[in-house]
């Protein structure tokens, strides 16, 4: 029943979903035809809020992360939803992003995973399913669904040869001398990274955010790390990778060398003392520290050197295992390495102090 106001409109009030509404109009037609409106408008945002699609409530799941998780974190979920939202799942004849997340059964899922691995390794497979499964246990803790089928998804098994034991592997002794005594190395603009990284163990990340300020009483403090923002720019950030990652390195003669070298390498380039707030080691252009370009380079090196290529993260994993070999304290190690705790380090390492261990037994002579 329309209801005559004071200023000449006809008000009407109407229920949706238990919930009171009210729309105005000059006359009859424009009061029915604000009611059609705003219903249509209250049923599409219930259909949103209460049967989204994947893609809209994936929009509303990562936006209430920010500010909670690191900037870097939500680009690269962003990167991988933008991957799996776009798979076609024939049977619902749209693409995952598009179906309505109540309506995701368990063969849909296993067939991304399946179409996933036609471009990807197995790893790559994993970690992105980790994510879906991650957002859809929230949607269920939401009572968005009533049932997570991710529940019932497997993990790929693992084809390939672990990234530890290939391009990230720790560098034999041999390995390690032929690479660092090359010339093309010695004459790398890269080298004092390179030294830096496998005299310390600081990742790249570490060493491109290193400013003069934070080397003093023969110690390098290490505060921050090279990130990514939300829209996937590189910034210097504001902490270290970790809680744990923020950590004190002491320094050895060796260290202090490298360190004094790239001093006296800055002062030449820019003809002048650079101030404590200066950062240590820039790429060649003057910009950020990336890891592309220094991996780039150490594969010509051993191409050059006719050894099998390795990553920047190599080079910490081969102090890592330099360490034990030399009898360094694993929980001294996990300090240094700015491990959140002892396992990650046992876990990635612990087949080197294995080695290490049968090495001093064999060399135990116990007369009886």
């Amino acid at each position: 029943m329309a209801k005559k106001r004071k200023d000449g409109r006809l008000q009407k009030k109407f229920t949706f979903k238990g919930k009171t509404y009210f729309v105005y109009g000059h006359n009859a037609k424009e009061l029915f035809n604000a009611e059609v409106k705003k219903r249509e408008e209250l049923e599409q945002g219930f259909e949103k809020r209460d049967n989204p699609t994947v893609s809209e409530y994936y929009d509303r799941w990562i936006a209430a992360k920010e500010g909670k998780v690191k900037e870097a974190t939500l680009w690269r979920n962003r990167k991988i939803f933008a991957v799996v939202s776009e798979i076609r799942i024939e049977s619902a004849k749209r693409s995952f992003g598009e179906m309505k997340i109540k309506e995701v059964s368990i063969d849909d899922l296993r067939k991304i995973q399946t179409l996933l691995l036609e471009e990807r390794k197995s790893i790559t497979v994993n970690d992105y399913m980790a994510h879906v499964k991650h957002f859809m246990g929230d949607a269920l803790k939401e009572r968005i669904i009533d049932y997570n089928p991710c529940v019932l998804l497997d993990n790929v098994k693992r084809t390939e040869e672990r990234a530890r034991d290939t391009y990230h592997r720790a560098l034999t002794i041999e390995e390690q001398q032929t690479f660092f005594n090359c010339d093309r190395c010695k004459s790398s603009y890269y080298n004092n990274i390179f030294r830096l990284a496998v005299n310390t163990g600081m990742r790249l990340g570490e060493i491109g955010a290193l400013k003069n300020s934070d080397i003093r009483k023969d110690t390098i403090y290490i505060e921050r790390t090279i990130t990514r923002t939300d829209s996937g720019a590189y910034i210097i950030g504001e902490d270290a990778k970790t809680e744990a990652g923020r950590r004190a390195i002491p320094m050895n003669e060796q260290i202090k060398a490298i360190i004094s070298e790239q001093k006296e390498i800055n002062r030449l380039i820019n003809g002048k003392v650079v101030s404590m707030n200066d950062l240590l080691f820039k790429a060649p252009e003057g910009g950020l520290l990336m890891a592309t370009p220094a991996d780039r380079e150490i594969k010509r090196i051993c191409k050059k050197v006719d050894i099998e290529p390795f990553t920047m993260h190599a080079l910490r994993a081969t102090f890592a295992t330099r360490a034990i070999e030399s009898g360094m304290n694993p929980k001294t190690l996990q300090e240094i390495l700015g491990h959140s705790s002892f396992n990650i380090t046992m876990s990635l390492y612990g087949h080197a102090l294995a080695d290490t261990k049968k090495a001093e037994m064999d060399a135990i002579a116990i007369i009886i």
